[in-house]
């Protein structure tokens, strides 16, 4: 057991594993409450979404038995005053408007801290925790899980490729829908131009800039592929993930007739792809199924419906809205395929339990996939965007199968957390 160092850190997070970041977050924060005094900061994010605030509450209770102390806030809604009842302390500084939409409000307890740490590249932890390190003057490190913006242009593009393909997937084929999708493209390339604009004046001020991965970097590009401190990667399963597989794998003998989606249900995880994919899929295999795991919205729902009605699949995919962790896994393990086209990934822990689990995947040819999946058994890796090969592999995987499934040689979970640790040490210290 290690000796907790008296060091204070004030780190912001929103500590709630429903994504594969959120959970990498959540288990940094146990494992920094080993070795510093930890005081939890949760950006605006969280207070603005009831339903994620909820769900929070079972994680926040469980990090405060272990020590961790509830530290601050920033708002930009009615839910300040919750958030303030909730903090019961000093409301630090006044209002900063600098690059966000809205104005934000920052309340902190005024403690002697020594370092900030950021553990998400969302602008509302970006932001708040540049604005702590002015407040306390002390120095700061954030924790990019992925890309905050696209330094390569075609990366980008493939991107707004995919966003404009969502809308044409759901939407009608109209005169005002052509506007209308001009309009979106437009608004879209002026928003992510201003976006990398807002984040790089603001990350030139952290004391240290860490990627999750090395692809974090490459799709940065720029300054960001020297500036930055990669992992390599950040990210593993845990002694209790691999147990948990084991035992799946020991109770799961045979696929069944299904193919699960590796991400959220969500346009930049490859939404549209999959689901143009699996209609000529379908017909090839008339009785196999799609199955998505995960919470959904009831709009992104609707529009889903409305997509499988005009691709008549209504009957072949299924939802099954947020399960466990071992729930999730005895899916994947009977699927007899992954297909994730995703556009957005730092390295994916849906492709390494997946390969964990012995089950292939279908997915794009990204930085974060083809670096760290590139040469793993198991995995077809296509060109991004091309639809037609997605189907065309997918289908070849079902009807031949794969000569093995092994996942890649990474780094332990208890190596990296030693790594990260020590950055954090190294960054107290300055």
């Amino acid at each position: 057991m290690s000796i907790k160092d008296s060091q204070k850190i004030l780190v912001i997070s929103k500590a709630l594993p429903t994504t594969g970041g959120g959970l990498r977050a959540l288990r940094s924060l146990m494992e920094y409450s080993k070795h510093f005094d930890v005081y939890l900061f949760i950006p605006w994010g969280l207070w603005n979404d009831k339903q994620l605030l909820r769900e929070a509450s079972k994680y926040l209770r469980e990090l405060r038995s272990m020590g961790i102390r509830f530290g601050g806030f920033s708002s930009r809604s009615s839910t300040l005053p919750f958030a303030s009842d909730a903090l019961k302390s000093h409301i630090a500084g006044s209002l900063f408007t600098s690059f966000v939409p809205k104005i934000v409000r920052i309340g902190v307890g005024m403690l002697d801290y020594d370092a900030i740490v950021v553990l998400h590249e969302a602008w509302d932890a970006v932001y708040s925790g540049y604005i702590l390190a002015e407040v306390f003057d002390v120095p700061a490190m954030v924790l990019l899980q992925l890309p905050p913006f696209y330094g390569s242009l075609k990366r980008f593009e493939n991107i707004l490729k995919a966003l404009v393909l969502w809308r044409r997937t759901w939407s009608e084929n109209t005169i005002k829908e052509s506007v209308l999708e001009i309009s979106f493209y437009v608004r879209v390339k002026r928003t992510a131009f201003l976006r990398k604009l807002r984040y790089e004046k603001v990350l030139r001020c952290y004391d240290l800039v860490v990627g999750v991965s090395r692809a974090v970097a490459v799709d940065m590009s720029g300054e960001w592929v020297d500036r930055m401190y990669c992992f390599d990667p950040g990210v593993s399963l845990d002694d209790e993930d691999l147990e948990l597989i084991k035992g799946v794998r020991a109770r799961v003998r045979e696929k069944q007739d299904y193919i699960v989606f590796g991400g959220r249900p969500v346009t930049e995880k490859g939404l549209a792809e999959a689901l143009i994919a699996f209609k000529f899929i379908s017909k090839r295999f008339p009785n196999l199924k799609l199955v998505f795991t995960g919470g959904i919205s009831p709009e992104m729902y609707s529009y889903i419906r409305r997509v499988l009605r005009r691709f008549g699949i209504e009957d072949k995919v299924i939802f099954t809205g947020f399960v466990s962790r071992k729930e999730r896994s005895e899916i994947v393990a009977r699927a007899k395929l992954m297909l994730y086209p995703s556009h957005v990934d730092a390295f994916s822990y849906a492709v390494l339990e997946s390969l964990h689990l012995g089950t292939p995947v279908v997915d794009y040819r990204i930085p974060a996939l083809e670096i760290y999946y590139g040469k793993s058994p198991g995995v077809t890796l296509i060109e991004e965007g091309d639809i037609e090969a997605l189907t065309v592999k997918a289908i070849d995987v079902l009807e031949k199968g794969v000569e093995a499934v092994e996942p890649p040689k990474i780094k332990s979970w208890r190596e990296i957390m030693n790594e990260e640790i020590e950055i954090i040490r190294k960054l107290v210290s300055k």
